[in-house]
């Protein structure tokens, strides 16, 4: 190992922002790797590289999600505990019954685990489809814990809403469009049950950051003005005005600004206070989602992926808001309720990749020592990079460009060899290596150069695929930071990019935290012939689970769940292993019967075998080998 002498774990902290983004749950231990706190700091440490050397042992292979369930548990609470202490400084009269909309992450393992570590919160669920009610209505049992539905709704989801009252759960049916609320009320006559209603407002106020067009007048969801008026005579003229329980609005996610929530749940508060005095039961004040996950750490609205506030600051701005215009409106202060997803599940997860190589932006040396046999333009090119100095470099690049396109027009025309081609672009690139080479030493380098950094960056190929673990990034430009698991008592030397193996130009991270700014590069440690070199992606837990796809069919990834154990050695335990997608369960959901695709390529071998180019023992190996193929993991082999 060899590394500048001023090196250390801490600048290697800072380098990659840890202590930003990571809330208190990573950091870097004595030995270089990254560790994990599940409880926060101080508390149980975790070292990521132990958890990498089970994995290996287990011979579950990479890429692989590695869950830290205790950090779930860690976040719900904290958001429970952050309102609580809000409510309890402010004296405010209402109580917090938080909700987790199951839509951000519906795994069972994650969803029992916040159940389970909500349940002294009375912390409920929110579905917002039949298929997450069907698990919201099977999982959430608390009596005292709220059930919120949310979306477009037919008969069959009403229906389903109104099994959950039949149970005694608080199930609060939210009206997005008009025309469900007559829907409703019918169909809870006919079924003999009491509803609970929600009615959500569509709010003038619009959000910040990534999700702005979801809110404000032209929102998707949510009742106009006039509609909520039409609303409450529907509910009056019913005699269920006592019914309508909820008020909702939600102004978009992971909003950046903590202006903005003060600006919606002012005016949310104004309509719940109207609405109350036109004689509603309203008890509850649901402000939807929002509250934003701090992934590049710098806490600040310069970037999307960032926010200029904390938790406490959210939770306490919105009861004193609420609190301040329900004085002033003279109407009680409502039991309030938040749609936390992402701020609860995106630092639990993170992605385990190993990369398997690099690849170099020209080769170098390959040029060869001049020759009396070289051409004019190789001569020339040669020339150009000999003469370079920190003086004349600007204009040097300059002409080794014109030169570089004046090779590529010969040999278009026909008269300039492959051969000479390749040297002069060799040639070309040597002498951009030089020129990053030297702006690093400058404080200020010519504005044609100061870009090459980027462009020569290596690529470093992870084995994983980002269409289906980190889909966010490449759809939305959200960012995630990417970390080396090991190696931190060495200086990271080469200015990388990422590629995926998919085959899919896209498939690419070429935007990454580093420091307090976004680079088109990461630092990255030179790679080692034979030796693993690991990376994490983290802050995935929220979305990127169930919303990636199935590009070059590469599955879902193994996964290891993972608990603090004070009595165990290496202080954690694997709870749980669910292994990634096999080839043959992917061709299966894409319409393929594994067995008749094997069946086709042993008739196609016996052809072979009759016609004698293969002989009948290397049919049989060969179909085998086809068979064990399919019944493996989708990505690359990692050792």
């Amino acid at each position: 190992m060899s590394t500048a002498p001023d090196w250390s774990i801490e600048k290697a902290l800072q380098l990659y922002n840890i202590p930003g983004w990571g809330a208190g749950y990573f950091s870097i231990n004595g030995k270089g790797n990254v560790i994990v706190h599940p409880h926060g700091q101080p508390g149980p440490v975790i070292d990521l590289m132990d958890v990498v050397d089970d994995i290996r042992e287990r011979k579950l292979g990479f890429p692989c999600v590695v869950r830290f369930q205790d950090v779930l548990r860690s976040r719900v609470k904290q958001l429970n505990e952050a309102f609580r202490a809000a409510i309890t400084q402010h004296g405010y009269k209402g109580q917090y019954f938080g909700v987790y909309p199951v839509k951000v992450n519906q795994m069972r393992e994650v969803v029992e685990e916040i159940l389970d570590a909500g349940a002294p919160y009375h912390f409920g669920l929110e579905a917002g489809s039949k298929g997450e009610l069907l698990i919201v209505l099977a999982l959430n049992n608390d009596p005292e814990a709220l059930t919120i539905c949310n979306g477009y709704k037919d008969e069959e989801y009403l229906r389903l809403a109104l099994l959950g009252r039949k149970l005694g759960r608080k199930v609060m049916v939210v009206i997005e469009k008009l025309s469900e609320l007559p829907q409703l009320i019918r169909l809870a006559e006919e079924m003999g049950v009491t509803p609970l209603i929600g009615l959500r407002s569509k709010l003038s106020t619009k959000g910040t950051g990534k999700w702005e067009s979801s809110s404000g007048d032209f929102a998707k969801f949510g009742l106009t003005t006039p509609e909520l008026i039409k609303a409450v005579a529907m509910l009056k003229e019913k005699g269920l005005e006592g019914q309508a329980k909820l008020f909702h609005f939600h102004v978009g996610s992971q909003l950046t600004d903590i202006r903005t929530v003060k600006d919606v749940v002012n005016e949310g508060a104004r309509i719940y206070a109207k609405l109350k005095k036109l004689g509603l039961g309203l008890e509850y004040f649901d402000c939807g989602g929002g509250l934003g996950v701090d992934y590049v750490g710098v806490r600040s609205t310069e970037f999307i992926s960032s926010l200029n506030y904390s938790i406490d600051e959210y939770c306490a701005d919105i009861v004193y808001t609420v609190q301040q215009i329900c004085a002033n409106e003279g109407v009680p202060e409502p039991h309030l309720v938040s749609e936390s997803g992402r701020a609860l599940t995106a630092h639990h997860s993170c992605l385990v990749m190993n990369v398997f190589g690099h690849i170099e932006f020209g080769e170098q040396n390959a040029d060869g020592p001049p020759a009396e046999s070289d051409s004019a333009i190789v001569k020339e090119m040669r020339e150009i990079v000999a003469g370079l100095t920190p003086k004349n470099s600007g204009e040097t690049y300059h002409d080794a460009v014109a030169k570089k396109e004046q090779a590529l027009t010969m040999f278009k025309l026909g008269i300039l060899g492959l051969e000479e081609r390749a040297t002069v672009e060799t040639l070309f690139w040597k002498l951009c290596r030089r020129l990053v080479e030297m702006n690093k030493k400058r404080k200020r380098a010519p504005g044609q150069t100061r870009d090459l950094g980027d462009k020569l960056a290596d690529q470093y190929m992870a084995n994983f695929s980002l269409f289906q673990s980190a889909p966010d990034h490449w759809a939305i430009k959200q960012l995630f930071p990417i970390v080396p698991l090991h190696r931190h008592d060495e200086q990271p030397t080469r200015d990388s990019t990422i590629v995926d193996i998919t085959c899919d130009s896209d498939g690419k991270i070429d935007s990454f935290i580093e420091g307090e700014t976004v680079d088109e590069t990461l630092a990255l440690h030179p790679l080692r012939p034979g030796e693993p070199y690991y990376l994490g992606l983290f802050l995935t837990g929220a979305y990127q689970d169930i919303m990636g796809d199935m590009h070059n069919l590469f599955g879902r990834v193994h996964e290891v769940h993972v608990f603090v154990d004070d009595d165990d050695p290496e202080d954690y335990y694997i709870e749980e292993v669910i292994p990634g997608d096999t080839v043959e369960r992917v061709l299966g959901r894409v319409q393929y019967e594994p067995s008749d695709l094997a069946k086709r390529i042993k008739q196609a071998l016996d052809v072979k075998v009759r016609e004698g180019l293969v002989k009948p023992k290397e049919s049989v190996l060969l179909t085998d080998f086809y068979e064990k193929a399919m019944r493996g993991y989708t990505y690359l082999a990692s050792e």
